[in-house]
């Protein structure tokens, strides 16, 4: 029963966001705020905008985020790290009383737990821009996410087993996506024109991305449950399961002894991406924007699975081989080859505004709303506001608030050093990890390097 969230973790925010510290730093406030290369796959449209320098190269700047909904580092340190043994002194495992267990159940919100992680990687990138042709940027990433819904009930199931007078846990709403891909985009934003006497100037941008899947894991449909009826009336198991699962991986995963790892290995699917986007300038100083991004599918054909779970099952002789394998063939589901199928990209829509409030603040907030669950995405809208100062020209500091989408309130702060020819941008969109470390539920950190021409 336990198989499904470990092989999730065995396998592995929608847009390009994450290898940005600029934004990352800002709580991703970055619908109107994102210039130059950071614009790809936010708002293409922003790529016109004019910033510090004519042309960007980066290379290999990195994001990861990950944590839950529920078990923050207090909660870890107390209950999952172990106790100093009185008499040797070595660390030992931690003996859970009724009330430890209670605490742990307990911060389950509403009996459900949320897991995420997210790592970005952009290999390369690069953008230009001129007042007469637009901006124009090309890049190459992977990213590494999963997002993960589980039930308390298989913690309470692992605490308390089967009651004699009788118990159920249901696991039923159990979700999971997980995937690593590749994209390969190109992106352009229109020159800022002037089309209507109110605005000073609008932009339009787009993308297009080849993306490339190496493995995927994710639920279709989760349903099940398992009880006893009491040892006194003699004791008796069942359950009952409804689920189906999918899984692609490529060769050299699949059968890593056969295949080995290249990096441009064959991958498991292969799809198609577009971003589209807007921004206008209301004043001289104040520019919205509003974009649909990561519109697009994989179509995973390499050692594609099916897993499917429909069956009711009752165990009276628990030392009986023959229906101990019925209860795990149920709750396993039966894994058979499939052929070809397609998964959406993480879609989302942002809309935003800042503010260059003088050329030393700049004020920026953000929507999002993201269109489906997939991988690093949430139909949770997500609001954030953020600012970037700059006490002297070459260290600007940031930071922002956002509330929603997978991480609910964060808190983010981020820095810079900024030469005329590089920059080396470092941010965190979980500053309460230093703060106040016990109640934080989340880690963040992003690094990226830029030269400047």
């Amino acid at each position: 029963m336990l198989s499904l969230p470990a092989s999730i973790f065995i396998q592995a925010d929608a847009g390009n966001d994450r290898t940005s510290a600029r934004l990352v730093g800002m709580a991703r406030a970055n619908a109107a705020a994102a210039r130059g290369l950071d614009a790809v796959g936010i708002n293409p449209a922003l790529l016109s905008v004019p910033q510090r320098a004519a042309v960007e190269v980066s290379l290999i700047p990195a994001g990861v985020r990950f944590g839950s909904n529920f078990m923050d580092y207090n909660l870890y340190s107390t209950y999952f790290t172990g106790v100093d043994d009185p008499v040797t002194g070595e660390r030992v495992a931690k003996h859970l009383t009724p009330q430890d267990k209670q605490n742990i159940l307990d911060s389950f919100p509403n009996g459900h737990g949320k897991i995420h992680a997210d790592a970005q990687v952009l290999w390369l990138g690069v953008s230009m821009r001129t007042d007469y042709f637009g901006g124009l940027a090309l890049t190459i990433s992977d990213r590494f996410s999963m997002n993960f819904i589980m039930q308390d009930d298989y913690m309470r199931m692992l605490f308390d087993g089967f009651s004699e007078i009788g118990s159920t846990y249901d696991f039923s709403g159990t979700e999971a996506q997980s995937w690593w891909i590749r994209e390969y985009s190109i992106s352009y934003g229109t020159p800022r024109l002037r089309l209507v006497d109110f605005l000073p100037w609008i932009s339009f941008g787009g993308g297009i991305k080849r993306v490339e899947g190496y493995a995927y894991f994710g639920t279709e449909s989760y349903e099940g449950f398992i009880s006893n009826k009491g040892f006194d009336e003699g004791f008796m198991l069942g359950g009952e399961m409804n689920m189906v699962t999918r899984w692609a991986s490529a060769n050299f995963l699949h059968d890593p002894d056969v295949h080995e790892f290249r990096p441009m290995s064959k991958p498991a699917g292969m799809g198609w991406g577009f971003d589209a986007g807007i921004a206008a300038g209301i004043t001289k100083d104040v520019v919205v924007g509003l974009s649909v991004t990561d519109v697009g599918f994989i179509r995973w054909t390499e050692n594609t699975y099916r897993s499917t779970g429909d069956a009711i099952v009752e165990i009276d002789e628990l030392f009986s081989s023959e229906q101990q394998d019925s209860l795990r063939d149920a709750y396993l589901g039966k894994n058979e080859r499939s052929g070809a199928f397609a998964t959406s990209l993480s879609a989302a829509i942002r809309a935003g505004a800042s503010w260059q409030v003088n050329e030393k603040l700049l004020l920026a907030a953000d929507y999002t709303q993201g269109l489906n669950n997939m991988p690093a995405n949430s139909t949770i809208p997500r609001g954030a506001v953020g600012m970037e100062w700059r006490p002297v020209g070459f260290l600007p500091l940031r930071s922002g608030v956002a509330v929603g989408g997978h991480n609910g309130f964060t808190w983010a702060f981020g820095f810079g050093f900024n030469s005329m020819v590089f920059d080396l941008e470092i941010a965190t969109e979980n500053i309460g990890l230093l703060v106040y470390p016990d109640k934080s539920k989340q880690a963040s950190v992003t690094v990226a390097t830029k030269f400047r021409f």
